[in-house]
């Protein structure tokens, strides 16, 4: 929501800008230097973008998304250049070091291509229409209340967000079974117990893409992105990309 003091038109001195996909709207931040958090708009209309990049996010992270509490006790991602941080980190040197292990294009900088990456990201893996029935647009009455008991389902045994943490002596990452040297920032997943990964290893077990504000679901002792830990249980329509 903007302030008192903030109208929208000044947000948006392109009135084209309301209907802007997340690339287009990228550039324009880029070149007058706005907050890419600030702009008011709504989602991009008539543009051949891929559905990721198609839907405009405009929550904080995966957290905000999901509903969940924000962690005021983290780091300001913001001030140390990014567009998140993982909770547990308590230094820039640790944050530093967690993005060492990550390929550049994925270091969502403020400014990069990382950060859109994440944008895209969170789009993809946490579908709105996955996290609320007041999202969805086409499910029938007859399935609302079975959609309902999926989510609270979900959020009470399977949802969660991963930790980053030193890693103790003798770990062994449960992604790819190599060693993780000691005090080394990994991941840790508060639903899977001791597990621990490697930043990079941090993936859905169905898309192998990397998990988002490390976001997961756990299913059968495997972790996946909400939207393949959903289809998983239910059938998505190909076309409104909706769970029923």
């Amino acid at each position: 929501m903007l302030s008192n003091n903030v109208k929208e038109q000044d947000l948006n001195p392109w009135p084209g800008l309301t209907l802007a996909c997340v690339r287009i709207l990228h550039l324009y931040t880029k070149v007058f230097g706005q907050d890419l958090q600030q702009i008011a708009r709504k989602n991009c209309n008539k543009c051949k973008c891929v559905r990721e990049g198609h839907e405009v996010v405009v929550e904080h992270g995966a957290r905000s998304r999901l509903g969940l509490a924000n962690n005021h006790d983290g780091l300001d991602a913001r001030s140390l250049g990014y567009a998140f941080v993982p909770a547990g980190l308590t230094s820039a040197r640790q944050v530093d070091q967690y993005y060492s292990t990550l390929p550049t294009h994925e270091v969502p900088k403020l400014g990069s291509k990382g950060e859109i990456a994440r944008l895209q990201r969170i789009a993809k893996q946490l579908p709105k229409q996955d996290l609320a029935l007041s999202a969805c647009k086409f499910i029938e009455e007859s399935v609302k209340s079975s959609f309902q008991d999926f989510i609270s389902a979900r959020n009470e045994i399977a949802l969660d967000i991963g930790i980053a943490k030193p890693a103790p002596p003798n770990s062994v990452c449960d992604g790819c079974n190599r060693s993780i040297i000691t005090q080394q920032v990994s991941v840790v997943a508060p639903r899977m117990g001791k597990l621990i990964w490697h930043p990079a290893c941090f993936r859905c077990t169905t898309c192998d893409d990397l998990l988002v504000d490390l976001a997961y679901c756990v299913y059968e002792d495997k972790i996946y992105c909400e939207r393949h830990y959903a289809e998983l249980l239910k059938p998505r329509c190909e076309g409104c990309d909706e769970v029923s």
